[in-house]
């Protein structure tokens, strides 16, 4: 007999959204949530739960033991927030905390998995295997956290992953799925263009940097229109440059720092060459010489199709399937999480939270994002519909 879709009721749905709020005013920094930590292990022992682990630095791991053996499903949720200046004083939970905001929905997450972790408790003897819910650090920035989880062993008896991420350009109470690359690969890159000193009024005894990066800089978007295939999506972004000491030297060394973003990890391995070679061969004929170093971070986050499938079925006993959008292609942003799929099949979708009389919607990372509280019930209910399908 198929079970009724699972129900947030009103005093957990007030719950969550008193902690999202709590841990919104109160945002820490990637590797720094050591408040939010603490804030969600007591509402998990408050709740019941005990088996509950620190992993990753300032990360939490709890797992829910079902009424027999089985599957073990991850749950997934990212806790830290941004070096960003929060821009809404008319909210009367905003960030207390000058130049750090919850800017990308982390606090909505983990306070969804929360309360999802409490709802499955209440039902373990409906369950057969583990749920094991990750309340994961550092998504934002490096060190990774999601790097860590998977250092830490803590996905090495699992058989799937499941996360959410709020979209604020999807209507609250809707869900955005797409199978395959949905989030991009990324690598950062400090280029360091090495040239020679000189007096500002005898040019020609010096090689310049500034001039040789300012010429690299505008080759270097070459790549994308003519060394990379058309039809794959590639994004070069440079993002800082700094070169030289005074107005009046020849600049010596000048630094070009900028991420790339790519839909496929074979692009992702071949950018860094790219770059080296269209860098090197312009600087070389100038007189000068570059070095590259290259920081890998995410993987491209490719979506296991039988997981979506939990997500669609669970998502249309939540919300009905005409709430269910086919996301057409990836984003270009990137996801850490992409390090559980790297690991075991698994799966992020797309909660709306764009109200539904908010025409223009900020997105994420900007200082006015701001969510429908509505949606918050909805990513729970997934959740456990999700786990009570797989663990059945």
């Amino acid at each position: 007999m198929i079970q009724p879709p699972a129900k947030v009721c009103n005093s957990l749905t007030a719950k969550v959204i008193e902690i999202r709020r709590r841990i919104h005013q109160y945002p820490e920094l990637s590797n720094q949530e050591h408040a939010t930590q603490k804030l969600i292990e007591r509402e998990l022992r408050q709740g019941g739960l005990e088996n509950i682990q620190h992993v990753a630095g300032t990360g939490l791991v709890v797992d829910i033991e079902g009424a027999s053996p089985g599957k073990r499903l991850v749950l997934r949720a990212d806790m830290d927030a941004l070096p960003i200046q929060e821009d809404r004083p008319d909210l009367d939970f905003a960030s207390a905390h000058d130049g750090v905001m919850h800017a990308c929905g982390h606090d909505a997450h983990t306070a969804m998995l929360l309360g999802a972790a409490m709802m499955l408790y209440d039902a373990r003897q409906q369950l057969q295997g583990c749920v094991r819910c990750v309340f994961q650090p550092a998504e934002e920035a490096e060190p990774l956290g999601g790097r860590a989880i998977v250092a830490d062993g803590v996905l090495d008896d699992a058989d799937a992953a499941l996360a959410l991420h709020i979209d604020p350009d999807i209507e609250a109470g809707c869900i955005g799925i797409n199978d395959g690359a949905m989030l991009a690969g990324g690598i950062e890159f400090t280029l360091l263009v090495n040239g020679r000193s000189a007096h500002a009024a005898r040019p020609e005894r010096g090689i310049d940097s500034i001039y040789i990066a300012a010429c690299i800089v505008q080759v270097l978007q070459s790549i994308a229109s003519r060394q990379v295939n058309p039809m794959e999506p590639f994004v070069l972004t440079l993002g800082k440059i700094h070169g030289g000491t005074a107005k009046n030297i020849i600049a010596e060394q000048t630094i070009i720092e900028g991420t790339a973003r790519v839909l496929s990890e074979r692009l992702r391995e071949a950018v860094p060459k790219l770059i080296l070679n269209t860098a090197r061969s312009i600087a070389a004929a100038h007189g000068a010489s570059v070095e590259l170093d290259i920081n890998y971070g995410e993987p491209v986050l490719e979506n296991d199709p039988s997981v979506n499938e939990l997500t669609r079925r669970a998502a249309a006993r939540v919300v009905g399937a005409d709430k269910i959008i086919e996301l057409p292609v990836g984003s270009m942003g990137s996801e850490d999480f992409a390090f559980y799929t790297q690991k075991l099949p698994g799966a992020m979708f797309r909660l709306g939270v764009c109200a539904k009389n908010d025409a223009e919607p900020y997105p994420l990372h900007h200082p006015r994002l701001n969510i429908d509280e509505s949606a918050l019930p909805v990513g729970i209910a997934i959740f456990v519909e999700a786990t009570r399908d797989f663990l059945s």
